[in-house]
């Protein structure tokens, strides 16, 4: 059964093209830095990956470039979106790829399957805290001895950073998250939840993007009132809040200082050898 999550790239978006275009942005911030963040924590060519979460693929197309001679297993819960990776992928991914239909809580995969695991963005759509638990014990399960899990969350706090400060989106923002029925804040649980499930070297470090790197129309998807218009229709905000979320990016972009930036909380471990 498909876990309850706030998320859903077909409904809770201006359309799916949109968001698999936002998706995409978010995707490629920048890839490069991204990339030694993700060699740091121990990714090598060779290694068989375990892309947890995968989406529509936009990650798993720069991630094969990383591992040439390795092997991704891209696990994505969304049928929609495993079958648009499947096709727009063809012939791009630069390493043997599986592309899978499942559920992170409970994999088909047997134990001791992968080198290296990496949820990105997933944690958050995992609302229930012991399922998130879950998923991490069963990342671990799959794992070889030795094995390495990445998690890169966002979280409320820091999850998107402008400057000019925009009161107004603040406010539409809690309102997004009193619906939610809280803030996000799984960026700041990751350690908790790597420990408790019994990573060992656990580690955590920051990923900055931001509109100095790739201008601030990459993030626009991000940020697009459109979006605002599929909230409207769930019932989550208002028409008058659409005209004042529309009039606050309007004088954010036209500010001369208009700035923007994401932060990622990576945390990584490693599974236990055995004794």
């Amino acid at each position: 059964m498909k876990p309850k999550t706030f998320y859903d790239a077909s409904k809770n978006n201006i359309s799916l093209e949109a968001e698999i275009n936002r998706t995409y942005h978010q995707a490629n911030m920048n890839v490069e830095k991204e990339s030694r963040m993700l060699r740091a924590f121990g990714l090598k060519d060779g290694m068989s990956v375990l892309e947890v979460g995968s989406g529509p693929g936009c990650v798993t197309e720069w991630l094969s470039k990383l591992i040439p001679n390795g092997s991704i297993t891209a696990l994505e819960i969304d049928p929609i979106l495993v079958s648009y990776a499947q096709q727009s992928l063809e012939g791009k991914l630069q390493c043997s790829c599986t592309f899978v239909e499942g559920d992170v809580t409970e994999m088909d995969f047997p134990d001791n399957t992968f080198d290296f695991a990496y949820a990105r963005l997933v944690i958050v759509h995992i609302p229930d805290p012991v399922k998130a638990m879950k998923a991490v014990n069963e990342i671990m399960r799959v794992l070889k001895p030795g094995g390495k899990l990445l998690l890169a969350e966002g979280d409320y706090a820091f999850n998107s950073i402008s400057n000019p400060l925009v009161p107004e989106v603040e406010e539409i923002r809690e309102k997004i998250a009193r619906f939610k029925g809280g803030r996000d804040t799984s960026a700041r649980r990751c350690w908790y939840i790597l420990n408790k499930v019994g990573f060992q070297n656990i580690n955590l470090e920051a990923l900055v993007f931001h509109s100095g790197e790739k201008g601030l129309d990459w993030y626009y998807p991000q940020f697009d009132p459109g979006r605002i218009k599929a909230l409207i229709k769930l019932g989550i905000l208002t028409e008058e809040d659409y005209e004042t979320y529309c009039a606050a990016i309007e004088r954010f972009q036209s500010s001369e200082e208009a700035f923007f930036m994401r932060i990622l909380l990576m945390a990584g471990g490693e599974k236990p050898q055995l004794a």
